[in-house]
């Protein structure tokens, strides 16, 4: 028997959702609601745009999550506070079989499959982000046509423009959120995926005398 670092997912995705909101208020809290829709600026509109909020919660969960899986991965021994945050802690006790080449790699695929458990929600979050973006962009500009009637009836016009103005700032903004957050969570999830691999190497070569090829 040896053990492996485990894949409890229950104690990041709260901790993570925790404080992935209390920045989101924090922000919502910071920046003052605009004043006028039509001379609020880029920040105004995106922190006070309610869509636009869920996109960056949903962002910054997914950071935040990848934040503390980086940080436990690259430790020595997920135990205490790292292990207990990212549901590493404890460790999994899998069989090997006595040769240590066959040994070796059972622990290294069995590795991968809870690294990749790990990384369930950060993969999740990489086609999640654009496709709330492109949401966002369906309802602004169905909106938007929605209002171009309006425009050239009679009554009011500016008003009118206005709104429909409103409708496509607020579809192009979603869209910008979703297509900005996916980067940097992308870039954490290849860093995270290096870091383990590294460490997967590592504990190979201290239970098994040498790195697998596996």
């Amino acid at each position: 028997m040896t053990t492996l670092p485990d894949a409890r997912l229950l104690n990041p995705l709260v901790v993570s959702g925790l404080l992935a909101a209390a920045l989101c208020a924090a922000a919502g809290l910071a920046v003052p609601p605009p004043e006028d829709g039509a001379t609020a600026t880029l920040l105004e509109r995106l922190v006070h745009n309610p869509f636009v909020l869920v996109i960056g919660f949903v962002g910054l969960w997914a950071l935040v999550y990848g934040t503390i899986q980086l940080w436990a991965t690259g430790t020595t021994q997920a135990g205490g506070l790292a292990g207990w945050l990212s549901g590493q802690g404890g460790g999994r006790e899998v069989p090997m079989p006595a040769d240590p080449t066959l040994a070796a790699g059972l622990f290294a695929e069995r590795w991968d499959h809870l690294v990749a458990r790990r990384m369930a929600p950060m993969s999740y979050a990489v086609w999640v982000l654009p496709l709330l973006g492109f949401i966002g962009t369906v309802i602004g500009i169905s909106d938007a046509i929605g209002g171009l009637g309006t425009v050239f009836a009679d009554g009011d016009r500016q008003e009118a423009l206005e709104s429909v103005l409103g409708a496509l700032r607020f579809a192009f903004d979603t869209t910008f959120a979703g297509l900005v957050l996916v980067i940097p969570v992308m870039a954490l999830s290849t860093w995270i995926d290096l870091v383990g691999d590294r460490a997967r190497d590592r504990a190979i070569g201290a239970r098994f005398g040498a790195p697998s090829a596996a």
